[in-house]
């Protein structure tokens, strides 16, 4: 590598007077030359030191074609994106910069160098940029999501309010842009507009950390302790990411990347985004890199579980047992699965698969003893459940299945101190316990505490998105309150 030539070093190409400006600003490192020309910066070379054969071949060859053609601006973009895509920033960037000094009128290379000054914390820069890629006609969103972003770190809100503002304007169903707009008015003094934008921004990305934080912030602002307790307990619970922002520009330059670790990362987190799909290619793309990669088939049972797609998770099953049939989480990932489909005795069959490898995890204690449960294996269940609270004293699954079944027994009291430690922390399930809470209090007699915890329940389903639950649960309040 370091005894080719530097093609790009001298290359020089015609260039309009009074573009001169903006290439100033979209590339430090060019040095003009006369009034109509302006030199390149080289093509980078490649800092190759712990990198994969498989990788450095990647890399030379899209190098190679720059060097082969180096006033393309497409080569030297396509190279810049597979420098991106591996993290080598300052390489991809100064290719970013070739690309837009051979085609001026090409907004994807400002806009993804954009995307690499805010990765560095380069804000200001960023900012330049996307402004240069959506005058060149960039999409609006999701550049205005990302301009605004920067805006709002570089403490210009009011200008970050605006782009939100188009964000949303082009793309209503966006967590992402309604959280920034959010964010952007909060900043700029308007509370009653942010707490709406948060709201909508918590409907459409329900899990994520970040909005139930904002959200808590503005009620706290607005003097709402309650509500601001709530979405604090929520963003504890919730997810350590903002809304996704779909852009199928970066999405293709991460998709470039032909690391089976990166690809299993990139389906965790689009899992705990809540976007299956696009989990379930991550993880294939894995396991075409590696048709013997455990872990992605193993994620793969799990995520074709969700999606009820029960016979491409068995594909995938039966690949990984024969990879490594002592894979508990393999037999977790299964037998959930199977008491999602109603096969309880295949559950029970996997779960003890996994018990006999682990027999101290209290998950699977706790599934075990859900799924006895279902079969009416009441005394089996009960000891399962207990072996899970021996080992995990806050099981909030095993608390609340023992529960139910103290409650068949008529055994409610001693339920109700089960059910009680089922109410933190704040996730998904939370309603769904809450709700059993106000049916035991139900039964003891209790109507006023049933109401306050089904009241609870309904609001917290309802900020949840989780509308047919928060319904069926406003129905019993009611219900409720006509007998106090």
């Amino acid at each position: 590598m370091a005894s080719e030539p530097h093609a790009g070093r001298g290359a020089r190409v015609p260039i309009a007077r009074w573009v001169l400006a903006l290439l100033a600003v979209l590339l430090a490192s060019c040095q003009p030359g006369a009034e109509s020309e302006i030199e390149l910066p080289a093509i980078p070379n490649l800092p190759l030191q712990g990198v994969s054969p498989d990788v450095r071949t990647a890399l030379e060859s899209a190098r190679n074609e720059a060097v082969a053609d180096p006033t393309s601006a497409d080569a030297n973009g396509a190279f810049g994106m597979l420098l991106h895509a591996y993290e080598m920033y300052s390489e991809a960037s100064a290719c970013y910069g070739r690309a837009s000094v051979l085609d001026d009128r090409d907004g994807r290379w400002p806009y993804l160098a954009g995307v690499l000054q805010a990765t560095m914390g380069r804000h200001d820069e960023a900012v330049r940029l996307y402004r240069s890629a959506l005058k060149l006609g960039q999409p609006p969103y999701p550049a205005m999501v990302r301009l605004g972003e920067s805006l709002l770190v570089g403490g210009q809100a009011s200008e970050a309010e605006a782009a939100f503002e188009s964000a949303v304007g082009e793309m209503p169903g966006s967590a992402a842009a309604h959280f920034g707009l959010g964010r952007a008015l909060e900043a700029n003094g308007h509370p009653e507009r942010a707490l709406r934008s948060l709201l909508r921004a918590s409907e459409l990305a329900p899990d994520s950390g970040p909005v139930r934080y904002a959200l808590a912030m503005a009620y706290r602002e607005m003097d709402r302790v309650a509500d601001a307790e709530r979405h604090l307990a929520l963003a504890q619970s919730g997810s350590d990411a903002p809304p996704s922002l779909r852009d199928s520009l970066l999405d293709r330059v991460h998709g470039l990347r032909q690391d089976k670790r990166w690809h299993l990362q990139q389906g965790l987190d689009l899992d705990a985004e809540g976007r299956h799909e696009d989990a379930i290619a991550a993880y294939q793309r894995a396991v075409g890199l590696d048709p013997n990669y455990l872990q992605a088939h193993v994620n793969l049972v799990a995520a074709f579980g969700r999606l009820r797609r029960y016979a491409d998770a068995e594909t995938h099953y039966r690949q990984a047992l024969g990879l490594d049939s002592e894979a508990v989480e393999l037999h977790i990932n299964w037998g959930t699965l199977q008491a999602t489909r109603g096969a309880h005795a295949d559950a029970i069959r996997s779960f003890r698969r996994g018990l006999a490898i682990n027999p101290n995890s209290a998950d699977m204690h706790a599934d075990i003893g859900s799924a006895l449960h279902q079969t009416g294996d009441a005394a089996q269940a009960t000891t399962h459940l207990r072996r899970a609270l021996e080992l995990e004293p806050q099981h909030r699954l095993a608390h609340f299945n023992l529960a139910r079944i103290l409650i068949a027994s008529d055994r409610v009291p001693e339920a109700i101190e089960h059910l009680l430690k089922t109410r933190e922390p704040v996730d998904d399930r939370t309603p769904g316990f809450l709700y059993g809470l106000a049916d035991a209090y139900v039964r003891v007699g209790d109507i006023d505490q049933a109401v306050a915890y089904a009241r609870e329940a309904r609001d917290l389903a309802r900020s949840m998105g989780q509308t047919d639950l928060a319904e069926s649960i406003a129905q019993d309040v009611r219900a409720l309150e006509a007998r106090r």
